[in-house]
Order: C-alpha cells, then sequence, then structure tokens
C-alpha cells in the first residue's frame, strides 16, 4: 500500500517537474525570437536612416526611401514666374501708377534711370508676379528693356485699353515715343494717339513733341486727323487733314508749289493761324507715315 502511494506521488512529481521544464522551453524561446525581431528590426531602422542620410551626402548616387512628388503645373509655374527685388517691384508699380495716371513723360524718365534687370523677353508683370509669358489679363509687358505695353491683354496680345511707350537716346536728346487707344489682337483701332516727346537735351532747332491724333485701323490712321508740333519754346501749332491707310489724301486745303530748286511740294497752312504752314514733298505725301509708331507684331513673332 506504502509503495503504491510512494510510485503515484513519484509519477506526480514527475509531471510537475516536465511542465516546469516545458513552460521554461517555450519562454526562453519566444524571449530569443524577440530578440532576433527586434534585431533585425532596428537594423531595418539604421539602414533606412543611413540611406536617407546618404542620399543628401555629395557624390551619392542613392535616393531617399521617400520622395515628394510636386505636381507638373507647380514646376511649370515656378519655372515661369521671374524673380523680383524689392527694388524691381517698387518700380514696377510706380512705373503702372505713372502710366495708367497719364505721366507719360514721368514713366519715360523714371524707365530712363532704372537699370532692367531681367533679360528674356517679353515678361509680363501683373501688379503680383513678374511672368515669362504674356497671359491674358491687366498688366504691363516689356518687349525689350526700353519698351513696354500698359493695359488689357487677350492671349499674349495688347486687347482694349492700351498704352505703349518707348524710349530713345537720341544725338539731339532723350525722347519717348507712345501710342495709347484702342487695340485688338494686338494692333491699334478706333480712337487712338500716337508720337513723341524730347524730354531732355533737346535742342532749339528741332520739333520738341509731335502728336498725331485720330482713328486708326490696324496701326493705320485713317480719316480725318489732328497733327499737333511743339517747338523747343513751347509754342504748339495744330494741323487737319486727310489720310486714308497712313497716307496723306491731299485736298484744296493743301496748296501745291514748286520749289526753289524745281521740285513740287505741298503746303498747309495751320488751323488757328496763316503763319505756320507744314511742308512736304511730293514723295513724302505718297508716305505712309501715320500710323502708330510702336507696333507689337514685331515682338510677337520672336515669341
Amino acid at each position: 500500500m506504502n509503495r503504491k502511494i510512494m510510485d503515484h506521488k513519484n509519477r506526480e512529481r514527475m509531471r510537475v517537474l516536465i511542465s516546469i521544464g516545458l513552460t521554461t522551453f517555450l519562454l526562453l524561446g519566444l524571449s530569443i525570437a524577440g530578440t532576433i525581431r527586434n534585431g533585425k528590426t532596428a537594423r531595418i531602422n539604421r539602414e533606412l536612416a543611413a540611406e536617407q542620410s546618404g542620399s543628401l551626402s555629395a557624390g551619392t548616387d542613392r535616393q531617399p526611401a521617400a520622395k515628394t512628388v510636386v505636381p507638373e503645373a507647380f514646376k511649370v509655374a515656378q519655372a515661369d514666374e521671374i524673380s523680383l527685388t524689392p527694388e524691381d517691384k517698387a518700380f514696377l508699380d510706380q512705373l503702372m501708377q505713372q502710366v495708367g495716371q497719364g505721366d507719360l513723360e514721368g514713366a519715360a524718365r523714371l524707365l530712363d534711370g532704372y537699370e532692367i534687370p531681367w533679360e528674356k523677353f517679353p515678361c509680363m508683370y501683373d501688379g503680383t508676379a513678374m511672368k515669362a509669358e504674356v497671359s491674358s489679363g491687366h498688366g504691363i509687358v516689356f518687349t525689350k528693356a526700353s519698351t513696354f505695353f500698359y493695359g488689357d491683354f487677350e492671349e499674349g496680345l495688347p486687347q482694349g485699353n492700351c498704352t505703349a511707350l518707348q524710349i530713345l537716346d537720341l544725338e539731339e536728346g532723350r525722347r519717348y515715343d507712345y501710342s495709347y487707344g484702342t487695340w485688338d489682337k494686338g494692333k491699334m483701332y478706333g480712337e487712338g494717339e500716337c508720337g513723341y516727346n524730347y524730354y531732355d537735351g533737346a535742342t532749339e532747332d528741332i520739333t520738341r513733341v509731335n502728336a498725331k491724333r485720330g482713328d486708326f485701323s490696324g496701326d493705320l490712321m485713317q480719316g480725318e486727323i489732328t497733327y499737333t508740333s511743339t517747338n523747343a519754346e513751347g509754342t504748339a501749332t495744330t494741323w487737319q487733314f486727310s489720310v486714308a491707310d497712313g497716307i496723306i489724301v491731299p485736298d484744296d486745303r493743301w496748296i501745291k508749289e514748286t520749289d526753289g530748286s524745281g521740285g513740287v511740294i505741298y503746303k498747309l497752312t495751320a488751323t488757328d493761324d496763316d503763319v505756320h504752314a507744314y511742308t512736304l514733298s511730293e514723295s513724302a505725301m505718297g508716305e505712309s507715315r501715320w500710323k502708330n509708331l510702336i507696333v507689337y507684331d514685331t515682338f510677337k513673332a520672336d515669341q
């Protein structure tokens, strides 16, 4: 009896020892697996960190594990924009303000006194940013460093109210040429004016201001126009006559004469007096000289 009890106790003790052993073995196995897994994770993290760090080092071809995707439209917009300094922006804003107020001489002096930093033309400033492409909207477009158009644009062309201004440094003085009025697809149509003004250094024996006002069609003047000439002393003289496609159409207001060399000349007395006469040779009468002085199409062709 006692022997059976002892055998039973021994078997129970053995089962307990085996259970403890199995449990210990399982715990040891799980611990080893966790250590291996954590080691792999740490190694992967170190490799990722090294890869990202290496991609930023000079002379390496390795790329970051993750990239920031930039939309193509944004890339194009960035490439299209021309960088402006605060001084550039202040200059452009003041230039737009002066032209908008009709102060063409002030705008010419401002442009003449500022060194344009951008080199590729045309370029457009819309009051916020300068772009290397002329778009639709309102703003100022430089076709070259000395020439700009200010007003409304559509599909890259002046459309609606627009003013063009160009500065010239000539032997007889500094002058600006101008054109303003209504434009359609890059050409002047309807009522407008063009001319020039010597704003600095003009000699006494030249016409200081020249202004031609009337209707335009495709940059050429049509119908009855008003021509005003102002000398260096500030005296303005006005004539009125008819033109067709930029060429004078002589009528009974013109006096045909012969000069000392036997050449034919035409004379037209001023509107306000009989003292001043506008005189042209016969060849000059047939020239297409009554037109917009600052043509946009020649610049458009270079875009």
